[in-house]
């Protein structure tokens, strides 16, 4: 058990990522052109790595101290907030990685999220907006400081991977001042890889001051396999004449690469009532929820064989 991948569709209605504003009054969705349409789209940073980080900040109590595990500039200089925790130790440099240059340490995130991409065609609708509440509410005369602005708004599926080198988990890259490269324990990394699963279903978007969505997914398939690699991220594929997601794509992934759940490896199905699905996922179906929770435990009882249990060097 080297990797765990997941791939999931999950809704907004809003506006989940916008670009820059264009002359101080409109705000563009991320739109992707392709010869099949035009398709919204989601940063990785946005669908997950962002809302993951404050998720563990608010509800795991995983700090971000200055001078302990992040370096923040002094007041009036514009140097980046940087990482300076080792991955052994500090469960947040573990698991989104940082650049230092001023040690020339570095560490790639073990934890990959792809692009979320709308399953429907944007069909650029405008939401237009004003701030006049707030004008008639102040002392501002003739209505100064009125502001209409326009914000493309969309309701749509989307569809993103991510995938965990269970193997990387706990591991720092770097050698510390003692020129030691440490390792957390085996129940440090379990509790790290536990808290991504977990978060996952209870992460929301919200887009100025708008709830646009949760990552709680209405369809999941993916698993922890011997292989570290994202089988399913081109599996979920939108028919817009049925205006489903077909099975088919899915069960070729698993008949083409024998997946399946044993001793070494766990795959996984869920399925929301109600999502739209043309056919039936060669895998006993559960709750998206349920399925996550499935692999968390199944990770626990398999750690010895995921990390070969040893001494924290801490």
């Amino acid at each position: 058990m080297k990797g765990l991948t997941l791939t999931m569709v999950v809704k907004f209605t809003g506006t989940p990522s916008m670009g820059e504003g264009l002359g101080g009054n409109i705000n563009p969705m991320k739109v992707l052109p392709t010869a099949m349409g035009d398709f919204a789209y989601l940063s990785p940073s946005a669908i997950l790595k962002q809302p993951l980080m404050e998720y563990f900040v608010r509800e795991k109590g995983w700090k971000l101290e200055d001078k302990k595990n992040i370096k923040i500039p002094e007041k009036g200089k514009k140097d980046p907030i940087q990482m300076i925790g080792y991955a052994d130790a500090d469960p947040h440099a573990d698991v989104f990685g940082y650049l230092f240059t001023d040690e020339s340490r570095k560490r790639k995130s073990p934890l990959g999220v792809s692009y979320a991409v709308g399953l429907m065609d944007f069909k650029n609708c405008l939401d237009y907006r004003s701030n006049l509440g707030l004008v008639e509410l102040s002392e501002a005369e003739d209505n100064r400081g009125q502001m209409i602005f326009q914000r493309e708004i969309d309701m749509n599926y989307f569809v993103y991977t991510l995938n965990l080198d269970l193997q990387r988990i706990g591991r720092e890259e770097n050698e510390d001042k003692n020129k030691k490269i440490n390792e957390a324990n085996q129940d440090d990394k379990l509790k790290r890889v536990q808290a991504i699963l977990e978060a996952i279903p209870y992460i929301a978007i919200h887009r100025n001051g708008a709830l646009v969505g949760t990552l709680r997914p209405h369809l999941i398939v993916g698993g922890v396999f011997e292989k570290k690699f994202p089988y399913f991220i081109d599996s979920i594929v939108w028919d817009k004449s049925k205006h489903t997601v077909g099975a088919k794509a899915v069960n070729d992934i698993i008949e083409e690469y024998s997946l399946k759940s044993d001793d070494k490896n766990m795959l996984v199905f869920g399925l929301h009532e109600g999502f739209p699905l043309n056919g039936k996922v060669n895998v006993n179906a559960m709750l998206p929820k349920k399925a996550i929770d499935s692999l968390a435990d199944f990770i626990g009882k398999n750690k010895d064989k995921i990390w070969t249990a040893k001494k924290s060097s801490k």
